[in-house]
């Protein structure tokens, strides 16, 4: 009978605590589930009309999710507009503004409360433009030029799947390395609009850049490391089947055919001797293709290249292209006199024959390294090609690197006016998170497309040959130096 007793009073204890464990019904997570982790790897997946789609790696212990957004960035759950909450691990937020910015973040619920927010990513709904993610697919050969905490360059080839997914190969950078390092284009995707970026970005400061030209053929962005270094990069798209040669696409046309093939070329350095430089020069029409400068201008006043005044015609540098368009520039035949001090031993011609991208060491200052960017005045014989003030209408994307006592990058979109030449910001952000945009000024142009500032006699450019990009060098300030590249936007076509 004791041990009857015994066994009654078990059960009566152990249903208690049951009771009390699980409440009328409820569960243990109801009562004591403990606090869910923080949503990380937020990314903007793509934007749409009116609209961003997001997505996020699964919360610890998370039974949903809340999102927020704000225009203004440092979106907290208090500062933010609550979109709604989902069980799923994406969302598509509605409701939004086009062509305005906006910045999310996510975070974790359950039982027990609120996590605190992922980290936060920015985007700008828009109504979906002609741009695709097939025009990403292909082979691209990128340029960059590394300035900030270290400084140096990096140039390769890629080559784009159709799931946005990167090779690189071949990669070389200004220590000897051949290997790229992980960060840079994981996978790239583009959104309707020409906006490119590295989806597995986890915030805005891994790659970001934008699609331009009407060819589609020419991407320009910014990339900022953990490490605190700036990148500026070009990637020029490039098909196999287009063929290069010297006396085709270097050479000039002589006397009878047209003279010299002229060209101007932007540049900024990094490293050692931070500055912008800007040239215009010509090549000759035979073997070696020898350049010879007419103008050359730099804030530290270097000789321009050739002008001996005993041998005023003196050619310093040639060039030559391989098949597939690899641009090298050597010395000249000239000894003695003052040449560049940077050769651009790899450069890459764009397929349409009219822009050059390289990167280099300088020869003469150690440390420094440049970003060139050659733009051709006429590329065939009696070239017809002109320009004026209202090919410059219209609106552009515009990234920019900046170095000097101040090293940044910055992107925003700008409008020209092709009556007058003025030049306004529409948006702006460099990345201190400044949005105050740079003043507006006017720009004048000559027919072969030499740009130059009405009332700034330090910004110095060029207009591609096509009409679609512009690149500018400039004192921002004393001590302060930027190239910009300027892409004209797929609504312009």
């Amino acid at each position: 009978m004791k041990g009857t007793w015994r066994l009654f009073i078990s059960f009566l204890l152990i249903g208690s605590l049951c009771l009390s464990f699980w409440g009328c019904g409820g569960s243990v997570a109801r009562y004591n589930p403990g606090p869910s982790g923080t949503p990380t790897d937020l990314v903007v997946i793509e934007t749409g009309d009116g609209n961003v789609t997001l997505g996020w790696s699964e919360a610890f212990n998370a039974a949903a999710y809340n999102v927020y957004y704000s225009t203004s960035p440092g979106v907290t759950k208090f500062t933010g507009t609550k979109f709604g909450t989902t069980t799923a691990t994406n969302a598509i937020v509605t409701g939004l503004e086009n062509d305005t910015q906006y910045y999310f973040v996510v975070t974790a619920v359950n039982s027990s409360g609120e996590s605190g927010v992922s980290n936060e990513v920015s985007a700008t709904p828009a109504v979906p433009g002609p741009i695709a993610q097939t025009d990403l697919t292909g082979i691209w050969r990128f340029n960059i030029l590394v300035s900030g905490t270290t400084s140096g360059w990096m140039r390769g080839t890629l080559t784009v799947d159709d799931a946005g997914a990167v090779t690189i190969n071949p990669f070389s950078d200004n220590a000897g390395g051949t290997t790229a390092p992980d960060y840079l284009f994981p996978t790239l995707r583009v959104n309707p609009t020409g906006q490119v970026r590295d989806a597995l970005s986890v915030d805005d400061t891994l790659f970001k850049g934008v699609l331009g030209g009407f060819q589609r053929k020419l991407i320009v962005g910014t990339l900022t490391t953990e490490a605190g270094s700036h990148l500026f990069i070009i990637l020029q798209k490039h098909d196999p089947a287009v063929t290069f040669s010297a006396s085709g696409d270097i050479a000039g046309f002589g006397k009878d055919a047209g003279g010299s093939r002229g060209f101007s070329y932007s540049q900024i350095s990094s490293g050692s001797l931070e500055e912008w430089e800007f040239a215009v020069g010509q090549i000759g029409q035979k073997a070696p293709y020898e350049v010879q400068y007419s103008d050359f201008i730099n804030p530290s006043g270097t000789q321009m290249p050739g002008s001996d005044p005993l041998s005023p015609d003196t050619k310093v540098s040639s060039m030559s292209i391989s098949s597939s368009g690899v641009v090298t520039e050597a010395r000249g035949t000239s000894d003695g006199i003052p040449a560049p001090t940077a050769y651009i031993a790899e450069g890459y011609m764009s397929d349409d024959k009219s822009l050059i991208v390289g990167v280099d060491t300088d020869s003469v200052s150690p440390g420094k390294y440049v970003m060139r960017i050659y733009g051709m005045v006429n590329i065939i014989a009696y070239d017809a090609n002109s320009f004026s003030l209202s090919d410059l209408a219209g609106s552009y994307s515009i990234e920019s690197l900046i170095v000097g006592t101040t090293t940044m990058t910055a992107s925003g979109i700008l409008s020209a006016d092709g009556a007058t030449g003025a030049v306004a910001f529409d948006s702006y952000q460099d990345s201190t998170g400044n949005t105050t945009p740079p003043d507006g000024f006017t720009l004048a142009i000559t027919s072969d497309g030499i740009l130059s500032s009405v009332a700034d006699a330090t910004l110095h450019g060029k207009m591609a040959y096509n009409k679609d990009v512009v690149v500018c060098t400039k004192t921002e300030t004393a001590g302060v130096y930027s190239l910009s590249v300027a892409l004209k936007s797929y609504l312009e076509e």
